[in-house]
């Protein structure tokens, strides 16, 4: 098999652990190496895409890789809008256990909720409250104080927070979801 042959400004990166590929008129310049693969009884080549060579040199690629076999997806824009929006007078009439009793109201309300995530279901006839009422009681409160009714705040259940790996992303927002936002003056960030 005959040797490719590359122009000079092309040929000058290709060096031990480095291969060149053309592909059109462009040529792409890859870390070559090889890895072990069980069943097989010579090493496989694993190419890794460093750039694309120019005249001038090579233009590296700014995108960063991402592990994502382990993608998750949770709810992140009601449950941020009810604990943003608690009012203080709820959280005192339920009492010392209000963290518990809201957490156990939002995950109830929203199963999806980044809050499920490894907690386990609070039994709240300890605290001698009832979930249904004080769920009746929030959310007409929050109508009083901000003019948002529950099924309004439903419409945020579509705000997804994405973790990939140790990054976390909110997904895209509706114009009427972020017209909600902005009345009730939330910021959606995640932290």
């Amino acid at each position: 098999m005959a040797a490719k042959t590359y122009p000079d400004w092309v040929q000058k990166f290709r060096t031990k652990g480095k291969t060149v590929k053309k592909v059109g008129d462009n040529y792409y310049l890859y870390k070559h190496t090889s890895k072990r693969v069980e069943g097989k009884k010579n090493p496989q080549p694993v190419d890794t895409y460093i750039g694309v060579i120019t005249p001038d040199g090579v233009i590296e690629s700014r995108k960063k890789k991402m592990e994502i076999d382990k993608v998750i997806v949770r709810e992140f824009g009601f449950t941020h809008a009810i604990l943003t929006l608690c009012p203080e007078a709820w959280k005192k009439a339920v009492g010392d256990h209000w963290p518990e009793v809201l957490e156990e109201l939002i995950v109830s309300t929203s199963p999806e909720s980044y809050l499920s995530d490894g907690r386990k279901a609070v039994d709240l006839e300890q605290y001698h409250v009832s979930l249904p009422a004080q769920k009746t009681v929030l959310f007409r409160r929050l109508n009083e104080i901000y003019h948002v009714r529950q099924n309004e705040l439903d419409t945020l259940k579509t705000i997804y927070v994405v973790y990939i790996g140790n990054t976390k992303v909110l997904s895209v927002t509706s114009k009427a979801q972020d017209e909600l936002i902005d009345r009730l003056g939330l910021t959606m960030e995640v932290k």
